[in-house]
C-alpha cells in the first residue's frame, strides 16, 4: 500500500498590531493529520474559539486512526467523519459562547488535512486555506466563504477586483456562531515532493501567489521557508496575525509502517 513520509513545520506571528495571537495550528504528524484556524471574537472569544475548534478536531483525528484499524476507511467515509467533526467542533464553541457572555459571537475559520494513502483529504470554513505546490506552480484547493468570493461567483465584482476594508474580511461561514455549519469536503491527489501549504489570511491576503511560489521553490529547509513566508507577509504590511503550516511529501513508500518524523504539537 502506498505511503508517504512527511515532514511539517508550522510558524504562527502575533504581527505588528494585535495584542494577542487568534490564529492556531496543529501538526499530528503520527496520525497525518493538520489543521489550521483563525478565530474572532471580541477580547480573546477568537482565541478561545480557535483553540477549543482545534482540540476537538485534533481529537476527533486520533480516533480516525484507531477506527482505520477496526473498520475498511474509504475516501468517502473519511470525508463524512470530517463533517461530522466540524459539526462537533462547531456545536461546542456555539454554546460555550451561547453560555458565557464574554465569549458571545465568536467564531473561527477551520481548515483540515489528512494524508491518507495517495491522496490528501481536506475540510474547511472560512477563509483559511489549503494549497498545492507542485512542478513550482501552487494551486489553491479550498475556496473562500467570503463576502468578496461571493460577490466575485456571482459577477457582482471582477475576479482581480477586491473589496476595500473592513467588507474584505467579512467571511460567509465560521465554525461557532450558528447552531449549524456547512462544512466542504474535497481532495487532492499526493506525489512525492509535493508541498501544502495551510495558511491564515494574515499570509494569503498579502503575500501574492507569485511571491509564496518563489519561497517555496526556493533550496531553503522547510522551517527557513516558513519564515520566509510570514517575513514576506509582514514585508508586504500585513496587520494581521499570520500563521503559516507547510507539509512536504518527502518519499514514496509501499508500506504502512514508516510514517515520517514524529510530531504532536498544538499551538
Amino acid at each position: 500500500m502506498k505511503q508517504f513520509q512527511l515532514e511539517a513545520h508550522g510558524l504562527s506571528d502575533v504581527g505588528p498590531i494585535r495584542p494577542n495571537n487568534e490564529d492556531v495550528w496543529a501538526s499530528l504528524l503520527e496520525h497525518r493529520f493538520f489543521a489550521v484556524a483563525d478565530g474572532m471574537g471580541g477580547h480573546k472569544a477568537g482565541e478561545i474559539a480557535a483553540k477549543e475548534a482545534t482540540r476537538l478536531l485534533c481529537e476527533y483525528a486520533q480516533d480516525l486512526l484507531f477506527i482505520s484499524s477496526k473498520e475498511k476507511l474509504t475516501k468517502k467515509r473519511i470525508m463524512s467523519h470530517l463533517q461530522y467533526s466540524f459539526s462537533y467542533a462547531n456545536n461546542h464553541v456555539y454554546e460555550l459562547g451561547k453560555n458565557h457572555q464574554d465569549l458571545k459571537g465568536m467564531g473561527t475559520t477551520l481548515c483540515c488535512l489528512y494524508f491518507y494513502r495517495s491522496i490528501a483529504i481536506f475540510a474547511h470554513v472560512g477563509d483559511s486555506r489549503i494549497y498545492r505546490f507542485r512542478k513550482n506552480k501552487l494551486k489553491l484547493l479550498t475556496k473562500d466563504h467570503s463576502l468578496e468570493n461571493k460577490l466575485t461567483k456571482k459577477k457582482l465584482l471582477k475576479r482581480n477586483q477586491s473589496l476595500p476594508p473592513p467588507y474584505k474580511n467579512v467571511i460567509t461561514r465560521a465554525v461557532g456562531t450558528m447552531a449549524k455549519v456547512s462544512t466542504d469536503t474535497s481532495f487532492a491527489h499526493v506525489k512525492e515532493g509535493d508541498i501544502f501549504l495551510m495558511c491564515t489570511d494574515g499570509l494569503s491576503d498579502f503575500v501574492k501567489r507569485k511571491g509564496i511560489e518563489n519561497i517555496l521553490h526556493s533550496s531553503l529547509p522547510l522551517a527557513h521557508k516558513n519564515q520566509s513566508l510570514i517575513e514576506e507577509a509582514k514585508k508586504m504590511g500585513s496587520c494581521d496575525n499570520i500563521t503559516a503550516l507547510l507539509i512536504f511529501v518527502k518519499k514514496c513508500y509501499e508500506s504502512d509502517d514508516l510514517l515520517g518524523q514524529q510530531c504532536h504539537h498544538i499551538c
